[in-house]
Parts: structure tokens; sequence; C-alpha cells
């Protein structure tokens, strides 16, 4: 395995300096990129000092001109004007071999990995990325964003942020990003639309339905889009975590208040052992979903194997937002009686199948004493 690449090399191109790209300076983003998939050392080429950001936290320097340096140890070099992600660095990194250099290109932009003598030299052969974000920043700016944003898919998606959250959040985002509205301005948005979705649920007729559900549909979409403009603009942060987590909580805290009010007012409330069968299945079910994730890198130790794709692809999706299709449908359909009972049941074999399915995957990644807990 080849030894992480610790020092990068940023030649910065006429006006990278004072160039904005989503509403980071080009240079901030490309070093930001460079520390996030593990540089320590950056070397800043052609501009007359180093940039100043509170996001740069590796060690940074400036230099008039490329001094190849004399020693075989890889660098990361990056062309002028080159838009990158951390993705695209770590992709490099994974595939770079000792004295051998490594280019990909593409529309004017590239970046290399080359022994300290070769972080000039001319390239036979350059590749196209295999993934993360190659873009030329002089391109126009409705490109790169959409580069940018091409890479930030989420495996956590369930599906239906993948087949409409998603697909409604990419144009809403690239009109966001040419505005000063931050992401957790965003997230707060999002949150208010889904309460009173909540709340619209729970009022009888179906107007107010049709309109909770639309509510609803927007928070998921405001959901996506407070993650997209913050990873763009390189603006996450712990408080921007919280608040979409307690935000969700909110959400989903509202949209079951609104269903228990439409089935009061349907004369439709469940008996309390049907309400103990559905508790003790939904715990039952984020046990086993949290075990899941806690294990998820020892199972991952099995590679791309059918538990996994089960886990990770079907199983976990569905404690997203998918969730929201059974009741809505059932509302729709004015069958809101059943949902209780089916989610009751339905709680208790989703428990048990990804807890049967997780106990196979611990069990064939564990060592050879074949014990399946840590």
């Amino acid at each position: 395995m080849t030894a992480p690449i610790r020092e990068a090399i940023v030649l910065a191109g006429p006006g990278d300096a004072a160039r904005a790209v989503a509403g980071v300076p080009q240079l901030v983003r490309t070093i930001v990129a460079l520390q996030r998939a593990g540089v320590e050392r950056c070397t800043v080429v052609g501009a007359p000092a180093p940039p100043v950001d509170p996001r740069i936290r590796c060690a940074v320097v400036a230099t008039p001109a490329l001094e190849p340096p004399a020693d075989d140890g890889l660098r990361l070099v990056v062309g002028a004007g080159t838009v990158i992600d951390a993705e695209l660095v770590r992709d490099l990194t994974r595939r770079a071999r000792p004295g051998a250099v490594l280019e990909v290109a593409g529309d004017g932009a590239w970046v290399r990995v080359a022994p300290g003598p070769l972080v000039a030299a001319p390239v036979a052969r350059r590749e196209a990325p295999a993934t993360g974000t190659l873009a030329s920043a002089s391109a126009p700016a409705a490109e790169v964003e959409a580069a940018l944003l091409r890479a930030l898919e989420n495996p956590r998606d369930g599906y239906l942020d993948r087949v409409l959250h998603r697909r409604l959040s990419r144009p809403l985002t690239r009109l966001l990003l040419r505005t000063p509205l931050g992401p957790n301005a965003v997230t707060l948005l999002g949150i208010a639309v889904g309460l009173l979705g909540g709340c619209l649920v729970g009022v009888p007729g179906g107007m107010a339905l049709a309109a909770g559900v639309a509510c609803l549909v927007l928070s998921g979409v405001l959901d996506c889009v407070d993650g997209e403009v913050a990873r763009v603009r390189l603006a996450e942060s712990r408080l921007g975590h919280w608040l979409d987590v307690v935000g969700d909580t909110l959400v989903h805290v509202a949209l079951l208040s609104g269903i228990a009010v439409r089935l009061a007012h349907a004369g439709a409330v469940p008996g309390r052992g049907t309400l103990a069968l559905l508790g003790a299945g939904v715990a039952g079910a984020f046990a086993v979903i949290t075990w899941s994730e806690h294990t998820e890198a020892r199972r991952r130790r099995l590679g791309n194997v059918w538990e996994n794709r089960l886990l990770d692809g079907v199983l976990g999706p569905l404690t997203t937002r998918d969730w929201y299709v059974f009741p809505l449908a059932l509302a729709l359909a004015g069958r809101l009686r059943w949902l209780v009972p089916a989610a009751a049941v339905g709680a208790h074999v989703f428990w048990v199948v990804t807890g049967v399915v997780l106990l196979r995957a611990l069990w064939r990644a564990s060592p050879v004493d074949g014990t399946a807990f840590p």
C-alpha cells in the first residue's frame, strides 16, 4: 500500500487569489480539499502570500516559482485554475505508486501525483478522473457548481431522497448559492415548513391533507438543500449538524402528532395493546439500526457481499424519511385506521430481518474464534 501523501503543490494562475467558486475563494477551496484528504503541507506557487482563512489548518507557504523537490517522495500537484474536491484527491492517493507519475485532466483542469523531481515534467498520458470533482474555475459558474453538486451523492439517502428530493434540491441549491442565505437559515426554513406540514395533516379534509403532504415534500427538499449548500460552500458546522438532527426529530414528531389527531377525528384511535406492540417494534428497529451503524467498519471487511448490500441499500434507507410514504398514502386513500396495526407488525418484521442479516454479516467478519461481538 502506498504511504499517505502529506505534501501538495498548488499552482496559482492569474486571478486565482481573487476568484471565488460557489462563494469560496479558489485557493482556499483547493487547500481545504487537500487538507480534508490528509495533506498536511501546501506550497502555493505564484501567489504573493498564502491565503488566510479559519478553515485552513494545514501548513501553507507561498513561493514565486516552482522548484521541484530533490527527494522521491510523492507530491500532489494541482494545476492553475483547477477546482477539486477531497474525493478526487483520495482516489489519486489510493492509485498512486512510488516513482510513477499519475495525472488526471479534463477541460483545461489537471491534477497529478509525482515524485519530487518529476512534479513539473511532461507526461506521456493523461487519464480522465475516476471519481470526485475536476473542473476549470474559468468555466461558467453554473457548470462548476453542477460538477461540485454531482460529487455530493450521499450513500445514506433513502429512496424518497434519491427519487424525489435530490432531483428537486439541486436546481434550488444552485439558485441559493447565488444568494447570501446560509445553510443554517435553510435548515430553519425546512423545519418550519415541516412543522406546518405535520399540523396540516391533523386538520380534517382532503385539501388540508394535500397541503400537508406538499409541505412535507418541500421540507424534505430543503433538508437536502441545506447540506448541499454547506458542503459546496465548505460551511459545515457542529451547529448545522445539531440543527439538522433536532429539526428532523421535530418534524417527525409533528407528523406523528398530526396523524394521531387525524385518527382521533376519525374515531380510529388504536387500543393500548396495539400501541404497546408498536412501541416495542420501534424500539427493536432503533436498536438494530444503531447496532448496524456502530459495526459498519467491521462488516465492511467482507466487501460488497449481499448482507451489506441488503443492510445499506434496502433496510437502512427505510429508516429515513421514506417512512412518510406509508402513513401519507394510507391517509390519502382514506385507510389511515390501518396504519398503527400495519406499522406494529412491520416494525417487528423489520428488526427481526435486520437483526438476522446483521448477525450473519458480523459472524462472517469475525475472527477465527467465531466471536460475533466486539
